[in-house]
């Protein structure tokens, strides 16, 4: 199976429902090299999805592939070779016990403790400002926080239960579990706002500040940038941001 993770890597999704030995390396192995040489593919598969997660960006010019393999048991010399293969394998095993009437699901990722070396880079990890000026530049990044904290502004004074957290390529601020409004990054060094609003309505707004750019249908995002290229006053947005607010939240003021 193919999937994206929280963190927008390319998953390779693999299940047996025995014992998995060695053997299973070689297959992942050209599994992930087609991800990595097709994201055209993928792509084409995502954008058909009816249930794409709205909160997940994926740069599909560089896309990051994580492999996971999900079986009953694994031999031991399978987690010491997964290092071997080029790309982050997960194994994960799940097993069933039952006892008299009740049953239980065992699941828990393998770590080999031995041979993990410290310091390797998981597939998950927390996205900071420092790795934002590190992968965007710093006056970019400057920009791009002076919007974001503008838009934390706005929602404490609303009183919108709208905290924000920073992604690969994003940041955005969500009700729940989703993503109500973002700033994003639309190339190295640019960046836009992200307001889920429908598309008629984005279309024709006229702005001084502010201009539309285009409409993300298949996650129902209208597109916008400021004029100028860096940070500029959001009022004329703020009908927008409370539109896209009542529309996921269900809340009217």
């Amino acid at each position: 199976m193919l999937g994206v993770d929280q963190d927008a890597n390319i998953c390779i999704i693999e299940m047996k429902n025995t014992q998995v030995s060695e053997d299973i390396l070689p297959q992942v192995l050209g599994y992930a090299m087609w991800a990595e040489t097709n994201p055209d593919s993928i792509k084409a598969i995502w954008l058909e999805s009816n249930n794409k997660p709205d909160d997940l960006q994926v740069d599909w010019d560089s896309i990051q592939i994580r492999v996971l393999v999900i079986a009953p048991s694994f031999r031991p010399n399978v987690l010491k070779m997964t290092s071997k293969i080029g790309y982050p394998v997960d194994l994960v095993q799940i097993q069933r016990f039952s006892v008299e009437d009740e049953e239980f699901i065992l699941v828990e990722t393998l770590e080999d403790d031995i041979t993990k070396k410290p310091g390797v880079t998981t597939a998950t990890r927390d996205w900071t400002w420092e790795y934002y000026e590190e992968n965007h530049c710093k006056e970019p990044t400057r920009e791009f926080k002076k919007l974001v904290d503008a838009l934390d502004i706005l929602a404490k004074d609303k009183s919108w239960n709208l905290p924000y957290n920073l992604n690969k390529y994003y940041t955005g601020f969500k009700f729940g579990n989703k993503v109500v409004y973002d700033v994003g990054w639309s190339g190295i060094t640019t960046w836009q706002l992200r307001i889920k609003i429908p598309k008629e309505i984005a279309e024709n707004f006229k702005g001084n500040l502010w201009e539309f750019q285009r409409y993300d249908t298949p996650i129902n995002n209208a597109l916008f940038k400021s004029k100028s290229g860096k940070f500029e006053d959001i009022h004329e947005m703020n009908n927008f941001l409370l539109m896209a607010y009542e529309r996921i939240s269900g809340i009217g003021e």
